[in-house]
């Protein structure tokens, strides 16, 4: 779901009638409008096909950026990072440019990379808010990552990072108990499964119900622990987990 969100067009975001685009080869731009309107039909290869011809004529970021959308949903993941790139590398103060090519980047899995270029739009651009909800997920999922391979203390610490860029990603916060518990750092990591369960709109909270029952669990709260995995059995995601700890309690 992450990386489906990471590329939705924010095309409104980019005011195209700017005077430098103004000043552009009219048959290059004639082409660019015929591919957007063969994008918005969701002729995607045919746009590509528009956008490649106006290239011809002229290089420009627009051009780039549009063909790199039109990629993408064609599910031509690597061709359109090399249009975002071209598209950065043409106008490498837009802003823009630099949040698609983090989109593509967190598609590929490649979360460093995208948490690199979604700083470097804010750099250009600092109320790009949806840059800085696109580095909140990508700082999370390196967190995620960094976890795998037993870097507790660097992953909360990338974990917190993503919440100062978005304070109600309950995502993070998962991550943060996690690491937390890992570490034993009990009440730290109590906090932030609570975070995690009140910034959770879905009712799949199990993951952070089943932190907050480890760390109650660890501290020898046995109510509290008992409750938390009680709630977290109704995850299907996590029931046999939450149950296995529930019959350890008994």
């Amino acid at each position: 779901m992450l990386k489906k969100i990471m590329f939705l067009s924010i095309l409104t975001l980019v005011v195209f009638a700017t005077s430098a685009f103004a000043q552009s080869n009219n048959e290059a731009k004639k082409l660019f409008n015929e591919g957007n309107a063969l994008l918005k039909s969701g002729d995607f290869n045919g746009a590509i096909t528009k956008y490649d011809a106006a290239l011809k004529l002229e290089k420009h970021e627009f051009y780039y950026y549009q063909k790199g959308l039109a990629e993408k949903k064609s599910r031509k993941t690597d061709e359109a990072l090399e249009s975002f790139k071209a598209a950065v590398k043409t106008n490498p103060e837009w802003a823009i440019g630099y949040f698609a090519l983090a989109g593509g980047h967190f598609s590929a899995g490649d979360y460093q990379l995208a948490i690199e270029n979604y700083e470097a739009a804010l750099q250009k651009n600092p109320t790009l808010g949806q840059a800085k909800k696109g580095l909140a997920a990508a700082q999370t999922a390196r967190a995620q990552q960094i976890l795998t391979e037993g870097e507790t203390t660097k992953a909360a610490a990338l974990a917190a990072s993503a919440v100062e860029n978005d304070e109600k990603y309950d995502k993070a916060y998962v991550i943060m108990a996690q690491a937390y518990n890992k570490d034993g750092k009990y009440d730290q990591a109590i906090q932030a499964a609570l975070n995690a369960i009140k910034y959770n709109k879905t009712p799949r909270k199990g993951a952070a119900y089943f932190e907050l029952g480890l760390a109650y669990r660890n501290q020898g709260n046995t109510a509290k622990a008992k409750d938390a995995f009680m709630n977290a059995k109704k995850d299907p995601s996590y029931a046999r987990n939450a149950d296995y700890e529930l019959k350890m309690l008994k």
